[in-house]
């Protein structure tokens, strides 16, 4: 085309993109789910992203055996564990399926105090499958993952609000109870920014902390760009994400961030249980536990920090999706692929 039409051609099709973009934006707000307001649903207590779902249908058997998670429940605490050993617990579509269902069960269910995140093997979590490791499973889905899925599949280019990744971002920054994180192994990427959403970080002293995301040509995500200065400090914040500098769990205690190392092995999460019932069995009766937990939680995670929270996750994917799209991974594979042969002269 000659270049006055082509300059016409282009400034349609941006056009066409940012009405689409409105569109989607302005049927949001009249239906109630505005990005902003993680609490402006028909119901206070039903919040994002569960209720983006249908509702659960009171009685029927909801299912906890997940692909790639996890699940039980003992003695008030829930342990939610991401199990993907074999790809060092790497964050695919169905993990977020799953993380989103139990996170929901752990919500509802009256018997749960507090939960205990935490990784299967000897990682916590190597962050996002961006290999696209594909996997076969010899069981269905629960009756709850698969209407999640029904939904998430459903994704939509130019709405944040419809992708699994926010929506299980949405699940912990909205979780109502004690959320603490037993990080097991090494947190690398999504799995160190998975912190930023635990109220309470145990780490073993088998494990690091990195945040490579400038190397993958991502972005830092789970609103770590807010909440990671918050906990740790704007120096030590700047040299994990500008310079992806590792850390270990001795600096990562005398920064702030977690709470107590302690050993690794088969004796790492007892000893983290241990101090959760510890700390449970002081939280007052147990007929009005749960009410204070809940209670004191929204007291220091208020509904407007929430609400910050969901709009920063959608700022964030959003940011990704555009990276994705400018080639800026592809750019850095190719880039480190060429670099490596060469390092290993």
């Amino acid at each position: 085309l000659p270049w006055p039409q082509l300059v016409r051609v282009r400034a349609r099709c941006t056009m066409a993109q940012q009405q689409r973009r409105l569109a989607v934006l302005s049927a949001q707000v009249v239906a109630g789910n505005d990005p902003h307001r993680s609490d402006k649903t028909l119901a206070e207590y039903v919040r994002l992203p569960w209720c983006r779902f249908p509702p659960r249908v009171a009685g029927r058997p909801g299912g906890t055996e997940y692909r790639t998670v996890k699940y039980s429940v003992e003695d008030g605490i829930c342990t939610i564990v991401r199990s993907r050993p074999n790809v060092l617990n790497a964050v695919n579509f169905q993990t977020h399926c799953d993380m989103i269902a139990a996170f929901e069960e752990a919500e509802q269910d009256d018997f749960v105090l507090a939960v205990v995140l935490t990784g299967d093997g000897r990682f916590f979590c190597s962050g996002a499958d961006v290999a696209g490791n594909e996997e076969s499973y010899d069981m269905p889905d629960p009756p709850r993952v698969q209407e999640i899925k029904k939904v998430l599949l459903r994704q939509d280019d130019h709405d944040s609000n419809s992708w699994s990744d926010v929506n299980m971002y949405d699940a912990w920054i909205n979780f109502s109870k004690p959320l603490i994180i037993a990080v097991n192994g090494p947190a690398i990427g999504e799995g160190f920014t998975t912190l930023m959403m635990g109220d309470i970080i145990y780490a073993s002293d088998s494990a690091y902390f990195w945040a490579p995301f400038a190397r993958f040509g991502v972005v830092p995500e789970i609103t770590s760009t807010v909440t990671l200065p918050q906990r740790v400090g704007m120096a030590v914040a700047a040299e994990m994400l500008l310079m992806s500098k590792k850390k270990t769990p001795e600096e990562m205690l005398r920064a702030g961030l977690i709470n107590e190392v302690l050993p690794a092995g088969d004796g790492f999460l007892p000893a983290v249980k241990e101090r959760m019932k510890s700390g449970l069995n002081l939280a007052g009766d147990p007929s009005v536990r749960l009410k204070a937990l809940r209670m004191f939680k929204s007291m220091l995670k208020t509904k407007e920090w929430r609400d910050r929270m969901v709009a920063q996750n959608r700022n964030e994917q959003e940011m990704v999706r555009q990276r994705v799209r400018d080639g800026d991974i592809q750019k850095n594979l190719a880039f480190y692929a060429a670099q490596m042969p060469q390092k290993k002269k």
